[in-house]
C-alpha cells in the first residue's frame, strides 16, 4: 500500500507559476507543488514561509556557541534599607490617621455634651440668651473644626 505525501516545493531560480503532479518517486507515489511564475505577492510569502521553516536553532541551543553566549542578566536585588524605609513611613501615616481620628472624635464627645447641656436647660425651664448665645458659638466653632479634619 502506497503512501500519498504532500509537499511543496520552492526554487529561487525560476518562478513561473506551475503546479505539477509527480509520480513515482523511490516507489512511493507523492503529490509536489511547485512554485513557477507565481506573482511577487505569492514568492514573498513562499519566501517568508520557507525561511521560517529553516531557520537555524538560536546561538543559546548550538552546542559550539553556547560557551560564548552570555547568560542572563543577575536579578535584581533591592537593597536592605529600602523595605525598611516603608514599614517606617507607613506606621507613621497610620499614627497621624490615629491621630487625626482621636481628635475629630473628641469634638464629636464635646458636640454631643453641649447638645445633652442644651437638652437639660429645655426641660428645666428658661436659659439666659447670652448662654445660649455663647453655646451656638461654641458649636459652631466646633462644627467648622470637624470640618477642617
Amino acid at each position: 500500500h502506497k503512501t500519498s505525501q504532500s509537499s511543496v516545493l520552492y526554487s529561487t531560480e525560476n518562478l513561473s507559476c506551475e503546479m505539477s503532479l509527480r509520480g513515482e518517486l523511490e516507489g512511493q507515489e507523492e503529490e509536489v507543488t511547485v512554485f513557477a511564475g507565481s506573482s511577487a505577492r505569492d514568492v514573498s510569502h513562499a519566501r517568508r514561509l520557507w525561511s521560517s521553516v529553516s531557520l537555524p536553532p538560536p546561538l543559546e541551543l548550538r552546542p559550539a556557541a553556547a560557551a560564548h553566549v552570555r547568560q542572563r542578566l543577575p536579578v535584581f536585588r533591592p537593597r536592605s534599607s529600602g523595605p525598611a524605609e516603608r514599614p517606617q513611613s507607613r506606621r507613621r501615616q497610620e499614627e497621624e490617621v490615629a491621630v487625626r481620628r482621636s481628635q475629630v472624635l473628641d469634638l464629636l464627645r464635646r458636640q454631643r455634651e453641649l447638645q445633652l447641656c442644651r437638652e437639660r436647660r429645655s426641660t428645666r425651664g428658661g436659659a439666659d440668651s447670652m448662654e445660649e448665645e455663647e453655646e451656638k458659638n461654641e458649636e459652631k466653632e466646633l462644627v467648622r473644626q470637624l470640618q477642617q479634619r
